[in-house]
């Protein structure tokens, strides 16, 4: 692709995310309004800022990937995000909004309002399956897709669990959970930094079936009405299997564990 080529689509890329950027910017001073008015401006400013700094970094992990707007068999950049990427975004929205009540805990009042990050966390965790389909659907199925998907599970999984603690459903060893991924990509960029060989992971359902039930779990935990002697302890049954796969993902990649067919270094 030539350079000008190149550029064109990647510009509108950027003028299309930055739409989207200022319109949820705008969805969130809204909500933030709202809930000044129902429960008080400090509740309000507490749950805007953390909210905000989130998005901003959903609209960052977009922005560096938006060169890998095309599809996986072909190097063409897309001029337009797609739906997909769209609704990907939308669960980005959601995810940031759950963050902003990591700084509320404690305030509310109002005996609605922790229903408030359940609703969104569920949404956003339901919304997992969604974007995938609708991009196959469409025909939008692209590389940026998939890296900002994973690069969003990992943050709501760092987020819900981490509100989940603060309300006292889950042990705070769950959080494993939520740094495993962070330490896996480190591992990756210290082999690469050392030129350590580094071997491809073969394709597997049950890792994405995992991550969806630590998502399906922390979404259900956040849930007023489950109580914590239940969550609990269901939380560490979800928690060792999981962290199980990332030691054996970790042993494949650094060549420690062998695997059929894969002795190819990356």
């Amino acid at each position: 692709m030539s350079r000008s080529t190149y550029r064109q689509p990647l510009s509108a890329l950027r003028r299309e995310l930055k739409q989207l950027g200022i319109q949820g910017t705008i969805l969130f001073l809204l909500l933030a309004l709202g809930l000044g008015m129902l429960e008080s401006p400090v509740f309000a400013s507490r749950w805007l800022i953390p909210t905000l700094f989130c998005w901003g970094f959903v609209l960052w992990q977009c922005l560096r990937r938006l060169h890998l707007n095309h599809s996986p068999t072909d190097d063409k950049l897309l001029s337009t995000l797609g739906t997909g990427n769209q609704l990907t975004l939308a669960r980005g929205l959601l995810i940031a909004a759950t963050a902003g009540f990591l700084a509320t805990t404690g305030l509310q009042t109002r005996p609605l309002l922790p229903y408030l990050p359940a609703i969104l966390y569920t949404a956003a965790a339901l919304g997992d399956a969604l974007d995938g389909y609708i991009a196959r659907k469409r025909q939008q199925v692209t590389e940026l897709g998939k890296e900002l998907d994973t690069t969003l599970d990992a943050t709501g999984l760092v987020i819900a669990p981490l509100l989940a603690v603060l309300y006292g459903k889950l042990f705070p060893i769950y959080l494993l959970v939520s740094v495993a991924y962070y330490l896996f990509q480190w591992g990756l960029l210290w082999r690469r930094r050392f030129n350590k060989p580094i071997y491809s992971l073969p394709p597997s359902r049950l890792r994405r079936q995992l991550a969806g039930y630590q998502m399906g779990l922390v979404a259900t935990v956040l849930w007023p009405l489950i109580p914590a002697f239940l969550s609990r302890p269901v939380g560490i049954l979800f928690m060792v299997p999981m962290l199980a796969g990332f030691i054996r993902d970790w042993l494949i990649v650094s060549g420690r564990l062998r695997t059929h067919g894969d002795q190819q270094s990356l």
